[in-house]
């Protein structure tokens, strides 16, 4: 039905999954660190367990941080693992690199005791932190404004992305989470922000169980590359185009080519098109969507969406076929992602703006009985519109 996938010949490294754990005073004093250690190894332990495709292949590799980095040598063959102390932090070079990610089978057994770019893979980074007061370890990512990352997050999204690396942030607290919040770095790699601000609750520990547990087990692709084609006209003549993409993304110079460290079943875009010319009624328009991406073995696939659109010149059709909620999820991706270098007031007017003139143009054009000024009529059914929202 126009969707078909193909599987390349190449493959690549398997992803993996990286655990960083905020070891600090305050997160032991708050008994955080041994809560999220406790979840840890119960969700490793239920993947080993898991019948069907083992899940117990995933390699897993582990940190710990305060004012240093701490990482662990957990190879199989070691009675148990060994620590590696880093205190030189502002350019990370790994000492040794066998260890550092082993199969979940060989190392679940492993005695414990209480970044990416090096380890040369994709998949997935775990950042358990805990916060105390406004002074801590992630104020590298705060910008002077709420909606604006800093150029380093930008940075070190970039990387992430490059590396196909997705970050998911779990924000411990003994106080109520707000301000302006790290969450770019999770967002623009495909990841997520989870902040819990009572975790002596049981509804927060419930929620913080739930989240790890979907982070860990959704299926997820990595190093994706989404490509969209659309119908073209005569020569040196094109009728469509893209003209925007929006979503959570790193956006490039072509709207059309996007580029994600790791997508789910949850990753959502919307696409804007736009036409020079008058298109062809007879021919309608095809778009197409091309997905390459990384299993989580290290496989690649292509998968591809095709799709044919009809066209008319009767306004009155596309007010017929349009769906409110595709459009209002739309005009939020779209404003979303403009908030980070537009002023609000001004996108709340430009908003405001398009929507006017969408109902002025129904009613001046499609609304076949008379309504009063401020109100359009859909079908049987009159809605007033307040030009002051």
């Amino acid at each position: 039905m126009g969707s078909y996938e193909i599987l390349n010949s190449q493959k690549g490294e398997p992803a993996a999954l990286l655990l960083a754990i905020d070891v600090s005073a305050s997160a032991l004093r708050g008994g955080h660190l041994e809560f999220a250690a406790q979840q840890i190894l119960t969700l490793l332990t239920s993947l080993k367990r898991e019948d069907g495709e083992s899940s117990s292949d995933v390699r897993v590799g582990l940190m710990t941080y305060d004012s240093r980095i701490h990482l662990y040598d957990l190879s199989p063959a070691l009675s148990r693992p060994h620590m590696l102390v880093i205190t030189e932090t502002e350019e990370l070079q790994l000492p040794v690199r066998e260890g550092l990610l082993v199969s979940l089978q060989d190392c679940i057994d492993i005695p414990m005791e209480l970044p990416v770019k090096a380890l040369g893979c994709p998949g997935k980074l775990l950042i358990f932190h805990t916060l105390h007061g406004c002074n801590n370890s992630l104020s590298f990512c705060f910008s002077q404004s709420i909606f604006q990352p800093s150029e380093q997050a930008v940075s070190l999204a970039k990387e992430c992305v490059s590396q196909g690396c997705g970050v998911h942030l779990f924000v411990l607290s003994q106080q109520d989470v707000g301000g302006a919040w790290p969450g770019h770095i999770p967002y623009l790699t495909g990841g997520a922000l989870h902040t819990y601000s009572h975790l002596q609750g049981e509804l927060d520990r419930e929620r913080f169980c739930t989240d790890l547990k979907t982070t860990v087990e959704t299926d997820t692709g990595y190093k994706a590359e989404l490509r969209i084609f659309v119908s073209k006209g005569e020569i040196l003549f094109i009728y469509l185009r893209v003209s925007g993409c929006y979503g959570l993304f790193i956006p490039g110079p072509n709207p059309g080519n996007v580029t994600m460290a790791t997508l789910d079943c949850f990753t959502t875009l919307a696409v804007e098109l736009a036409h020079t010319r008058a298109l062809d009624e007879t021919r309608g328009v095809a778009v197409q969507v091309v997905l390459s991406y990384s299993t989580q073995t290290g496989d690649r696939r292509t998968r591809v969406h095709t799709l044919t659109l009809r066209c008319s010149r009767q306004l009155q059709d596309t007010f017929r076929q349009y769906q409110a909620q595709t459009l209002l999820t739309f005009y939020c991706k779209k404003i979303y992602c403009a908030v980070l270098e537009r002023p609000l007031q001004e996108l709340r007017e430009e908003l405001q703006t398009e929507v006017t003139e969408a109902l002025a143009s129904y009613r001046k054009h499609c609304c076949s009985a008379s309504v009063s000024a401020g109100q359009v009529r859909f079908g049987n059914m009159k809605y007033t519109h307040n030009y002051k929202c």
